[in-house]
């Protein structure tokens, strides 16, 4: 008789323990939930970015191209007017 107390006793404190680990996981796992949504959130937010970022490289790189044009033609044109009157 005795044991069948014990083992009552054992099987009470197990589902209690276990019952608060099952509340412990909920909480927890509500807390990486919310980290996991913002982490998306970020991540979605720097890959729009990062697009952006592209896009304006892109247009400074073509400025680059259309002002560099433009840098060598008078650069060509003064090297050339200093390189006749050396001769």
């Amino acid at each position: 008789m005795e044991n069948i107390i014990k083992a009552d006793i054992f099987f009470f404190i197990t589902s209690v323990a276990v019952a608060i680990f099952i509340v412990g996981m909920i909480i927890a796992m509500t807390y990486v939930i919310r980290i996991l949504n913002d982490m998306k959130r970020i991540s979605k937010t720097i890959l729009k970015e990062s697009d952006k970022l592209a896009n304006d490289m892109d247009s400074l790189r073509g400025a680059i191209k259309l002002e560099g044009a433009k840098a060598r033609t008078i650069a060509n044109f003064f090297l050339k007017l200093f390189s006749r009157r050396r001769k």
